[in-house]
């Protein structure tokens, strides 16, 4: 993003006065390419966002590339490479893993938007980890590659020694859609890659969601031209991050634009799995139709991800949209096809043949995907207001840049509904700039929309004539006839938040050696079920609590089957929207902190 500066940033600082100012990092782990971007907070943090535009590797096209394809392969797996090859320097015919960011959201449910076909993509070799490591475990071994050049690209500008005394903040961008528990395995993936470790101990991660990343370039941009068709006070800007796995939808209401931007999330974002690797998959679906085993059983050399073949692919595609003609699309596949047909196959030259018809079936069921997802925001922007608030949708994200999805967005938006549509100068750059922008800056949404309902399986005295008996047990404390599976909600789907922004539930924890556990449950239903046992309710994972702060000694207690059983009153607190990125606890007993409280995203049985 161009400031008009008259001068580069300047990054040098005296190793006296370490920590006078930072190094704002932001990292855009994306399904299919990364990108990444820094600025200083010196000069009163003016500084230009300087992208990162030299990523190695030989397989790329040119010297400047903004981003780096999110595949790494293994040397054990290659008998051509030794240790690891990452980004462009995957060339094809390595064994090599791409699309790995889905799954470390595997166990979010698909949703009416997401594709389909999502599930059956490890059929082309894609979706698939290497024998003994988990997802968290490739996308560490991504992103410690990542973070090197990221270091040694700084380190040039500013010199080693200025960079090992300048602290950084590392702003990573998620989709908003994301699970806690796949924001949790993104975190963990970065520290584990070396992120902020202890070796530097001013180092920090936080996150942002990616579209309110791209909100903040966008709308810095729309706020301040001042001339014809800028954003002003009033209006809803709607955010649609189409990326490579994922789309995310969020609408922003501009509170102010003089002195300072702010705006606030003006409704419950959505969004789907519903992202330009969808187009591949239905491509590689088309190509197992016409084909079969023909196409079926080539090795991954010469169709997966990064081969030539999916790179001619790759350039239809960023294409299609500019022309209207009937063009055929030829593509270069060694492949034998038993008696072809010619309007297919080109036997002789060993060329795939795609018409306009083909590549617009393969659009249209994406794009529809995604333009019902606009209209489910617009419709919902327009309840919370009582009027067409929205005047502006902005594209961002690697498929935001696509001249098909521009013009299918101004056929049902733009003519119809008089709703500009426009796309940055660099919509693949918009999210890093954002990121980059919020730690430099602190520009934010001054509240957010809880996407989900939060809450916990509750439990109450039994009312004779209402409750069920077949939903009630003796308490083994008290003795009481109680109720069981009663969710008590925090926070629900929609809520109004602000950063940090806490929520807290009185309770009796009943412990026998000074732990306890209980489920955090969600629900992305419109309406919150009042029982457990209906339909719509997510575990989100297991809260472990010690009590290693506090003398049990102080609780009441009785002997249940041998063991001493305690009763504890406490309050537990639960930060949502951290800067971290990551759901936060704390337990307290007549308001000390009585000891830790984490999550478990791998247990999901209820505390007993």
């Amino acid at each position: 993003m161009s400031r008009k500066r008259k001068a580069p940033p300047d990054f040098t600082q005296s190793p006296s006065h370490p920590l006078t100012h930072k190094i704002i990092v932001g990292v855009d782990y994306g399904t299919t390419y990364t990108g990444a971007g820094y600025a200083s907070t010196k000069d009163s943090g003016l500084s230009d966002v300087i992208m990162i535009s030299t990523w190695p590797g030989p397989s790329r096209d040119s010297e400047t590339v903004l981003k780096t394809p999110s595949r790494i392969a293994y040397g054990g797996e290659d008998t051509r490479i030794t240790g690891q090859r990452w980004g462009y320097q995957v060339e094809p015919g390595m064994t090599a893993y791409s699309w790995t960011k889905l799954l470390l959201d595997k166990n979010t449910p698909l949703t009416k938007f997401d594709d389909t076909a999502l599930k059956k993509a490890s059929g082309v070799g894609i979706l698939m980890l290497p024998e003994g490591k988990t997802a968290v475990d490739v996308v560490t071994d991504y992103l410690a590659e990542v973070y090197k050049h990221i270091m040694k690209t700084i380190a040039k500008m500013i010199s080693e020694e200025a960079l090992s005394v300048t602290p950084i903040d590392f702003w990573f961008t998620v989709p908003a859609i994301w699970s806690d528990e796949a924001q949790a395995a993104t975190r963990e993936a970065a520290k584990r890659a070396g992120f902020a470790s202890p070796a530097r101990r001013h180092d920090k991660i936080y996150m942002i969601s990616e579209p309110e990343a791209a909100a903040i370039t966008a709308l810095e941009k729309y706020t301040r031209n001042g001339g014809e068709g800028s954003v002003k006070r009033g209006d809803g800007v709607l955010i649609c991050d189409c990326g490579g796995g994922t789309v995310d939808i969020t609408t922003y209401l501009v509170n102010q634009t003089e002195p300072a931007l702010k705006f606030e999330e003006l409704c419950t974002g959505n969004g789907g799995k519903c992202g330009s690797t969808a187009i591949d998959r239905e491509f590689y679906q088309l190509m197992s139709n016409r084909f079969g085993d023909s196409f079926d059983l080539l090795p991954m050399k010469r169709k997966g991800p990064g081969s030539d073949f999916m790179k001619k692919f790759e350039i239809i595609k960023r294409d299609f949209g500019h022309s209207d003609d009937n063009t055929l699309f030829e593509l270069p596949l060694n492949m034998k096809v038993e008696s072809p047909d010619p309007s297919h196959f080109d036997d002789e030259e060993r060329l795939v043949i795609l018409s306009r018809d083909d590549l617009r079936g393969m659009f249209d069921a994406v794009v529809d995907r995604i333009l019902n997802l606009v209209r489910q925001q617009i419709t919902d922007a327009r309840a919370e207001t009582g009027r067409q608030v929205i005047t502006r949708i902005i594209l961002v994200g690697g498929f935001g840049d696509s001249e098909y999805l521009r013009k299918a967005f101004r056929s049902a938006f733009e003519l119809q509904d008089k709703i500009a549509i426009t796309v940055p100068d660099n919509p693949q750059a918009a999210i890093v700039q954002g990121a980059v922008l919020r730690g430099l800056e602190g520009l934010r949404s001054t509240t957010r929309r809880c996407r989900r309902h939060y809450g916990f399986m509750w439990d109450y005295h039994f009312r004779p004539g209402i409750d069920k008996e077949l939903h009630c047990y003796r308490h083994p404390f008290t003795g009481v006839k109680m109720v069981r599976n009663v969710m008590k909600w925090m926070i629900a789907k929609g809520d109004k938040y602000s950063e940090g922004h806490a929520c807290t539930v009185d309770m009796y924890i009943y412990l026998t050696d000074g732990q306890s556990s209980m489920t955090l449950y969600s629900c992305d239903l419109p309406h919150a079920p009042e029982r457990f046992d209906a339909q719509g309710t997510q575990p989100v994972g297991t809260i472990h609590m010690t009590f290693s702060n506090r003398d049990l000694k102080h609780f009441e207690w009785k002997m249940k089957r041998g063991r001493v059983m305690y009763e504890a009153s406490c309050r537990l607190r639960v930060v949502f929207g951290s800067q971290e990125g990551v759901l936060k606890f704390e337990v307290t007993c007549r308001d000390k902190v009585v000891g830790q409280a984490i999550i478990d995203f791998h247990s999901h049985d209820q505390a007993q």
